[in-house]
Formats: C-alpha cells, structure tokens, sequence
C-alpha cells in the first residue's frame, strides 16, 4: 500500500489560516483608523469657548485661546486688508447653543469660508471681548 503524504495539505490549510488572520488584523486596523479619525476634534488641546460666558461677560475672557465649532449662518462684512466678519450658529455638548460673531482676520485665507458649512475655529478674545480667529479647519 502506498503512502501519501499530508504535507501538501496541512501547508495549504496553514497558508489559508494566516491569511486569514491576515486580511483580519488589516481590517481590524483600517477600521479604528476610521473611528479614530471620526472622533478627533480640531485644536483639541484647546478648552471649548462656552457661549454662556461669553454672553455674560466676554471681556473677562479677554486674552485667552478658546476653541468654537459651529455653522456660518451668514458673512457680515467683507474688506480685502481687514477680512470678515462672520456670523456663526454653535450648538455644545452641555446644551447651550446661539449665535457668535467671530472676526476672520485677512491672513487667514487656508480654507474658504462659505455659508451653511461648519468649521472649527482657534479663536483670541480681543480687548473688546470680540473673537477674532487665529486659525479655522473645516468639519
């Protein structure tokens, strides 16, 4: 009686094993890339600009970094050496929600404000307790 040999079949179902686990773990990274991406937030070093504060007393926040993210509801003014001014419907995790005017100063011409689309802004409260923009990313 003659002998086969196995070798041929066992090699072939390993092969398909580690290709299995293979195209998994490839799946498996690919897919929390994706989540990942979904869940990171521009300027996230940045303490998120509460509106409540801000409509009670916007000049005690003078000076400091905030991060707001929200819609343009409407572009205000426009000049070619001082920018825009914006008008911007935000809605927070804590429930307050309302409109921000936010000055875009001209220097900040990386992403074309357009209305009906949200942005994330870096923003500086001026002296007159103003926002003015120091960077934008778009949503």
């Amino acid at each position: 009686m003659a002998r086969r040999s196995r070798s041929k079949t066992t090699s072939k179902s390993n092969l398909a094993v580690y290709i299995i686990v293979g195209v998994a773990v490839i799946g498996a990274l690919i897919a929390g890339k994706i989540i990942l991406d979904k869940r990171a937030q521009h300027f996230s070093n940045l303490s998120e600009l509460s509106i409540a504060d801000f409509k009670n007393n916007a000049n005690s926040l003078s000076g400091n970094e905030y991060r707001i993210s929200g819609k343009i509801i409407e572009k205000l003014k426009w000049t070619s050496d001082r920018g825009q001014l914006i008008s911007l419907t935000t809605e927070q995790g804590d429930g307050d929600e309302g409109m921000i005017g936010i000055m875009v100063p001209a220097g900040i011409d990386n992403v074309n404000l357009e209305k009906g689309h949200s942005y994330t802004f870096k923003v500086e409260i001026n002296r007159e307790g103003m926002p003015v923009a120091l960077d934008v990313k778009a949503k």
